[in-house]
Formats: structure tokens, C-alpha cells, sequence
């Protein structure tokens, strides 16, 4: 460690400082009178005093710094990875295997400690610190676990990586191709068991979570038997615990696959519970996928949303794929010209450049104003805007001139109509530019912005996306053409659509969405998985319509058994959340209740636990995906019998070293405890030599 003296001033003032402390302890003490009856060396050791403590003050006005050179030293980092999902134990001597695991896991950890930092991790489902060998998650996602280690270690002495796995996974990506971006090489350690063994086994149940009252849907349940040749099953479903479906399946092979398809009658409406069960064969490695549970939500109707434009556009295709995510929806795209429907079949109309300026004000408009339909307006350069300004949307544009903007969104703060996730709200302001009419906007006081228009680097109050409310018809506004180049850039950065489709879901959910004019609201999803939390949200508004969360809200929750669970809303800023942990796999209802004045309000709903399923239907390790994965960056597996030899492997790797760096460090002299107690000790001595003097 180096450091050095440095000051905001030219250093040479200093002298000046010593000059200006020697003159005032001469000043001071030349003629005066208690130094006529002192010692020499007392007088002496005041003016000392005086010019030290002077000299030092003046110092101190030119800002002097202490730069110091820290030089640090970093040991390699050895990351030990494992991974603790179900599937690593999928054996009838799980306990056996679990402390073999622990024990070949600590002795690697407790060999690489003397000469590296280690740091262990779990990862399945999620990622944390310090395995517990549990063996528990419903899931295996490598990708995960890459982007932790990206964050945790980004710019550190990261040597290599070590991973204890199976080989399988069923979240994320391809394991194979995540460690390129870490830089280091990754060592594998093959657990579990390649053996093929006597197993039956529920591979995956493909259906659609939302089926319509009435009407019958299918289920496709993909079956594989391995070392089952000549055997015979039976499978079977079953609604409230009374079969509806059953067939006989005749395993021709040792490596069997069947795809069985079955349509079943959804003839009640609510979330519903179905079981498909196939025979256990004895001699089975597990029993645990031969079941697998199913929540399908029988609703009345789909939605219909419309979607009309005067020309094809890519606007057009986006904005359906966002909406479509959605089984509650159904989207048509016609052109304004040659549609012939009925309107009243749809809950939404989506208007892209309507009114055109080759158009102008077509005669759809009226229908629509007429069938009091909920209407989103996207605006663009064929848009007749004198027509527009004409609909009262709670926008008009003056002087546009037919010229065009750039124009960037920008979240508007204030907004509260509904809520979007913290994700979308941090990745809105990086999407590209919209096309938007030029001219000046002006507003009524009746609109509810969610974006406005940045143009350039000047953040402005110009709405870009709006929305609004008349005699009971909702509107929305989008005052730009391009929404397609939001879904590009968010698939860019993310290699998904997830927050652009959330921001046209939401959207288009507020607009088709019957109004609950209930004072009381409660949020939440209706199906959930084993692994997640259950998460309500709730608002409750007071006779003015204004957010309020003053009073205590209670929430109820009651299984098929009819045990009830109590809870209490934690109160956000405005409105109430609860987080009620995880639940068994089942169907639930909730009863949420709050008084507001002398009123008792109250909302009810249904939601099902789903089981995750994924860990028990492959019970074949993939080792070959491992050595793949390590030989990709220059490393290798072992066995957990080979630990040794994977400790000796990273010993001998000269690129596992010890790095030194050095960085600088700027303090304020003034900052520093000793200065002050010096100029403590200076006043103290002077004065009490000069009392001693008999001098005040």
C-alpha cells in the first residue's frame, strides 16, 4: 500500500500556510507579558503551538487529499454447483445416493479450499447458496443458473466452474450452449443412472388450460414404456373421482412411445380436476409418473377481438400473436373495406389508420359508436387526423401538416387503471420509435395516460398511449404506427415476447374486460404451479372513486376438505397485496372480505394448484449432454468415484492463479479522526501552558 499527499491548490501554498503561522505566533508572543516570568522552553513550546495550529488550519482551506494505492490480492474462484432436482434421485435407494452425493460434493469443496475461494451453490427451480442435499425441486433450468453466475461474478477471478448434475433439464435452454458467455472452463460431474430400467411412465399431457362450456376438447396423453415388451396396461381418466375415460394399451416394445388422443366434454363450468392414471406394472423403477394431474378452466365463450385496417401491415400479425397467448381470446383481421360481420360478436375492435385518408369517415364508425363497442384507435401516417380529431377520443391534433415524428415511449407515473410488471416498466423506455403524427396535442381532462412521447432527447407531455371512458364505452389510443418493432426489440434482448405481449395484453384485457364496478377488487391468477407462490392483489375504492387502503382486508381460503386458511392484505401505497406461500396441488376457493365505513364488501373466486410432474418422467440420466458440455469449454466429466482426479485435473491448470490489482482511493485530510484530535491536543497544550503562566 502507497500513498501520497495532495491538495485542490498549487502545493507551493503550503509555504504560504507556514509563513501565516509563523507571523501570527510572533504577533502573539513578542511583547507579551506573561513571558517574563516563564521558562524559555515554555514560552518556546506556546509559540510552537500557535504556529503549528495556525498553519496547520490554513493548510486544511487548500483541500487536501490522502491518494492511497491499494494493492489486493484474489485468490481463483472455484464454482461448486449441484444440482438438487428430483430427477438425481429418482431411485428406490434415494437415501443412499443422497449421502454419496454430500460426501463426494464436501470432499471436493474441502480439497480446493487451501488453495482457492470456493463457492457452492444449488440450483433446480431456483438458485441459492449452500446445498442441503434435499434433492427437492420440480424443475432443472441451467439457464438460470448461468445468468446468477453472470451477475454474482461478473469482473472477478472466476477459474472454473464445476456442476454435479444429471444431464436433464426442463426449463431454459440448452445447457450446452449457456457457459460460453462465462468464459471459464465448466468440469462436470455425472450423477444419477444411465441404466435403462423396467419404467412406465406419462411422458406429457398436451392441452389447452381454457376449454368453453358446452363444447368437448381434447387432450393428447403421450405414453412411453422402456423394458415393458409384452406387457398390458390400462389408461384411464377420471372428473370428481368417476372415470370417464379408459382404454387398453398393448406395449409392443422395449422402447415404446404412443400418442393417445381423447376428447373430453366440459359440461361444467369452473376450474375442473382431471386424473390420468396408467396401470403400474410391477417391477417398476418409480411409481411416480404413472399419475399426473390436469386443471382445465371451463369458461362460457371466448372473446372475439377485431382487428381493421386499410392495408396489410406488421402491426397487424403482432398485435394478434400478443393477443392470441391468451386461450380467452380470438382474433380476426379484416380489411375495413370488405368486412361484413356482425359487430356485436366481438368485445373489441382494434382501428389501424381508420379514418384513412383515402377513406375518410367510413361508415364502420358509426356502427361501432352505435353498438357501443370498446374501440382501440392506432394512428399512422394514412390516418385522416381532421376525421380523428372529429370521433372525441379525448384527443385532438392541429396543425399536423402530414409530417411524421420519431418518437420514443416514455411511462407515465400517475398511471393506475391497471397494473404492469416492474420488468415491462424498466424495458419500455429501451423499445424503438413509433411513427406519430406531427402537430400539437391537445387533451381533455378525462384521459389516463400510460405513455407519452419522448421526441429526441426531450421528454414531453404528449400522450402516446391513452385511454379513456364515454356513456360506458371504453377507448384507447396509440398516437403511432410500429408496435411490431416493440415485439422485435424485446425478443432481441430477452430471445422472447413476454413483455411486449403483456403490454398488448394488458391493454387489450382493460378494453374487452366487463367493468366490475364493485368498490372492492381482487387480483389474481387461476391457476398456479406446486413450486409458486400464491399471490393476491386487491384494490378498494371509496365513494369518489379514489384508491384507498385504510381499512384491514382479510382473505379466506378453503380446500375441496373444507379447511380454511386466514390471512390479512400487507397495504401497498394505495391498495393491498398478499403473498400466502406455496399449496399442495389441488382446487381452492377464496373468500376476500373488508369494511369500508358501515359497509361490508366482499369478492369470491376459485383457483387450482397444478402439480409440476416434469422430474419423474425421465428416469435416464444424460451424461452424454455433460461431457458435451464440458468438452465445449476445454474442461471434463467425472464420475463422483473420480473426485480425485477432477481435484488433481484443477490443481494442474496454470490458468487457475492468483491475480493482483491495485486501485486508488481519494480521502479528505479534514476526513481523517488524528487531524481534529491534533488540533485538539494544540489548543489544549497552549492553553494550559498558558495557564500555568497564570495568563486567561
Amino acid at each position: 500500500m502507497g500513498f501520497s499527499l495532495i491538495t485542490e491548490l498549487p502545493f507551493w501554498f503550503s509555504i504560504l500556510c507556514l509563513i501565516v503561522g509563523a507571523f501570527y505566533a510572533w504577533l502573539m508572543y513578542r511583547k507579551s507579558s506573561i513571558l517574563k516570568d516563564v521558562p524559555v522552553w515554555q514560552a518556546r513550546t506556546m509559540a510552537f503551538a500557535r504556529f503549528l495550529l495556525v498553519s496547520l488550519l490554513c493548510f486544511l482551506l487548500l483541500g487536501p487529499m490522502i491518494r492511497t494505492i491499494i494493492r489486493e490480492v484474489e485468490k481463483p474462484i472455484v464454482v461448486l454447483a449441484i444440482d438438487e432436482s428430483q430427477s438425481i434421485i429418482n431411485s428406490r435407494d434415494s437415501s443412499k445416493l443422497k449421502e454419496e452425493y454430500k460426501a463426494a460434493f464436501e470432499s471436493l469443496k474441502d480439497g480446493l479450499k487451501k488453495d482457492y475461494e470456493v463457492r457452492s451453490y444449488a440450483f433446480g427451480d431456483h438458485v441459492r447458496e449452500n446445498p442441503t442435499y434435499s434433492f427437492n425441486d420440480k424443475e432443472t433450468d441451467f439457464s438460470s443458473f448461468y445468468d446468477a453466475m453472470d451477475v454474482q461474478f461478473a469482473n472477478r477471478n472466476v477459474g472454473a466452474i464445476v456442476i454435479a448434475s444429471d444431464g436433464l433439464y426442463n426449463e431454459g435452454d440448452n445447457p450446452v450452449y449457456g457457459p460460453t458467455r462465462l468464459k471459464v472452463p465448466v468440469y462436470t460431474i455425472a450423477l444419477g443412472d444411465t441404466t435403462i430400467r423396467k419404467d412406465l411412465v406419462i411422458s406429457k399431457i398436451n392441452y389447452n388450460r381454457i376449454a368453453f362450456l358446452g363444447n368437448s376438447f381434447p387432450l393428447e396423453v403421450i405414453l412411453d414404456a422402456r423394458q415393458c415388451a409384452g406387457s398390458k396396461a390400462t389408461l384411464s381418466i377420471e372428473e370428481d373421482s368417476v372415470q370417464i375415460f379408459s382404454r387398453a394399451v398393448d406395449i409392443s416394445g422395449n422402447n415404446y412411445h404412443s400418442s393417445i388422443p381423447v376428447l373430453v366434454d366440459a359440461k361444467k363450468k369452473g376450474i375442473r380436476h382431471y386424473v390420468i392414471r396408467i396401470t403400474s406394472l410391477p417391477g417398476e423403477v418409480t411409481y411416480s409418473n404413472n399419475v399426473k394431474d390436469v386443471f382445465i378452466e371451463v369458461v362460457e365463450n371466448k372473446q372475439k377481438v377485431l382487428i381493421l385496417a386499410t392495408a396489410p401491415h406488421p402491426d397487424l400479425g403482432a398485435l394478434k400473436n400478443s393477443i392470441e397467448t391468451s386461450q380467452n381470446y380470438e382474433v380476426k383481421i379484416d380489411q375495413v373495406n370488405t368486412f361484413d360481420g356482425r359487430l356485436g360478436d366481438y368485445s373489441l375492435v382494434i382501428l389501424h389508420n381508420i379514418p384513412s385518408v383515402a377513406q375518410g369517415m367510413n361508415s364502420i364508425l358509426e356502427k361501432i359508436k352505435a353498438s357501443n363497442i370498446s374501440t382501440w384507435y392506432i394512428l399512422g401516417p394514412s390516418t385522416n387526423i381532421t376525421a380523428f380529431n372529429s370521433l372525441e377520443t379525448g384527443l385532438s391534433i392541429s396543425q399536423s401538416n402530414d409530417k411524421l415524428n420519431e418518437t420514443l415511449p416514455v411511462l407515465a407515473p400517475e398511471f393506475s387503471l391497471f397494473n404492469i410488471s416492474d420488468p415491462l416498466k424498466h424495458e419500455i423506455g429501451n423499445w424503438p420509435p413509433l411513427k406519430t403524427p406531427f402537430g400539437i396535442y391537445s387533451t381533455n381532462s378525462n384521459i389516463y395516460p400510460l405513455l407519452y412521447q419522448k421526441i429526441g432527447s426531450v421528454a414531453t407531455k404528449q400522450p402516446l398511449l391513452f385511454f379513456s371512458e364515454n356513456a360506458g364505452r371504453k377507448t384507447a389510443v396509440l398516437a403511432g404506427e410500429g408496435i411490431w418493432k416493440w415485439r422485435l426489440a424485446d425478443f432481441n434482448a430477452h430471445n422472447k415476447n413476454e413483455l411486449s405481449t403483456e403490454l398488448v395484453s394488458k391493454v387489450v384485457q382493460y378494453l374487452s374486460v366487463k367493468e366490475n364496478r364493485s368498490p372492492f377488487r381482487v387480483l389474481a391468477k387461476t391457476n398456479f404451479r406446486e413450486n409458486e407462490a400464491l399471490i393476491f392483489d386487491a384494490e378498494l375504492y371509496n365513494q369518489s372513486d379514489q384508491l384507498v387502503n385504510d381499512p384491514e382486508a382479510k382473505l379466506t381460503i378453503s380446500n375441496n376438505n373444507s379447511k380454511q386458511f386466514l390471512y390479512t392484505f400487507t397495504r401497498t401505497e394505495k391498495a393491498y397485496t398478499l403473498n400466502a406461500g406455496m399449496f399442495p396441488v389441488g382446487n381452492y376457493h377464496f373468500k376476500a372480505e373488508v369494511k369500508l365505513g358501515d359497509k361490508l364488501y366482499a369478492q369470491q373466486g376459485e383457483f387450482s394448484v397444478s402439480a409440476l410432474q416434469l422430474e419423474s418422467a425421465n428416469t435416464v440420466a444424460d451424461h452424454q449432454l455433460l461431457n458435451t458440455l464440458a468438452a465445449r469449454s476445454g474442461a471434463a466429466m467425472f464420475l463422483p468415484n473420480a473426485i480425485n482426479d477432477l481435484l488433481k485435473t484443477l490443481k494442474q491448470r496454470e490458468d487457475l492463479k492468483t491475480v493482483s490489482y491495485s486501485h486508488k482511493k481519494l480521502e479528505d485530510l479534514i476526513n481523517i479522526p488524528w487531524i481534529f484530535i491534533l488540533l485538539i491536543s494544540l489548543l489544549s497544550l497552549e492553553w494550559f501552558l498558558r495557564k500555568r503562566a497564570g495568563s486567561y
